[in-house]
């Protein structure tokens, strides 16, 4: 595939400050978003690196994007332009409206709890993922591809089910710069990512971890509980190089062993009373605290537990 900045379509090929008019060409069609991909306030896209599904997933490991997949409904609740009306009947425009949209998802009460995570103002932007996999997003100074910069971002209250309507989350949010979408805009069809799917593309799932067990002095076993957050199920399949065990501050040499299933039993040096133990899920290969597992992403909280 070629690098991202290549398959950038902006349409800005008319003469001076106009764009152009014709019609020639494939014309850009956005569907209806399904997904949000939440980036930091001013983050850019390396326009020399391949958008694909190992790019996007680096981006999330190393905390640079934050995908939000499955939405259900796409509310339009964008501002009218204010037109002012003079004494002469001359109309011109006050202040121009800005664009305002809400998602609702049903993902979950832990899915409900990560978007309030998200509340905030002026500190992330989002790009849009359509139901076919086309990706909208601005161009940054640079040139690269950037999300549209956000005033509020702000989860929703929980919808609550009845007899006749189930349980729904949602998120709703502001842009702050028409032009980034009006004229600057920058839209990456789906049929030039060499099959890359973004509109598949999941979040980080959470595992909830805990010491099943006070370590006492001169153990040699120690034993953790993983938990997927989302139900409770547990979490499976991990091995040595997928955690990280410390003692007082410095890494712990380990092997483990999974039994029962999301039980693990570390094998290390004899502890002593009063060290400090934690353990957290981590990829020591690329240094970060979500680790990779036949392509999904998970990531834990550091649990500790003083050695009695």
């Amino acid at each position: 595939m070629a690098a991202q900045s290549t398959i950038y379509n902006l349409v800005q090929c008319g003469l001076g400050a106009v764009l152009g008019t014709g019609t020639k060409g494939c014309k850009q069609f956005l569907k209806k978003a399904t997904s949000l991909w939440f980036v930091p306030d001013g983050f850019e896209f390396d326009g020399t690196a391949t958008l694909d599904e190992a790019y996007a997933k680096q981006l999330q490991a190393e905390g640079n994007l934050i995908v939000l997949k499955g939405a259900k409904t796409f509310t339009d609740n964008s501002s009218d332009d204010i037109i002012e009306t003079l004494e002469d009947g001359t109309k011109q425009i006050a202040t121009l409206g800005l664009y305002e949209f809400a998602l609702t998802f049903i993902n979950g009460l832990a899915f409900h709890a990560a978007l309030h995570s998200l509340n905030s103002f002026g500190s992330y932007n989002v790009l849009f993922v359509d139901r076919d996999g086309n990706i909208l997003g601005t161009k940054a100074s640079s040139g690269n591809l950037k999300g549209f910069s956000l005033n509020m971002l702000q989860a929703m209250k929980l919808s609550f089910p009845t007899d006749s309507v189930g349980q729904k989350e949602g998120i709703g949010f502001q842009l702050s710069n028409r032009q980034e979408l009006d004229t600057d805009y920058i839209y990456i069809s789906s049929n030039l990512l060499d099959g890359f799917q973004p509109q598949m593309l999941d979040g980080i799932n959470e595992v909830v971890l805990g010491f099943a067990q006070v370590p006492a002095d001169g153990d040699t076993s120690l034993v953790v509980s993983a938990k997927l957050k989302q139900n409770q199920k547990p979490f499976k399949g991990a091995d040595t190089a997928d955690f990280l065990l410390t003692k007082d501050g410095s890494t712990l040499t380990q092997t483990v062993a999974e039994t029962p299933d999301g039980t693990y039993t570390f094998t290390v040096a004899a502890v002593a009373s009063n060290e400090v133990i934690t353990s957290k899920l981590y990829d020591s290969s690329l240094n970060n605290s979500v680790i990779n597992m036949d392509g999904d992403l998970f990531k834990s909280q550091e649990v500790s537990t003083i050695v009695v």
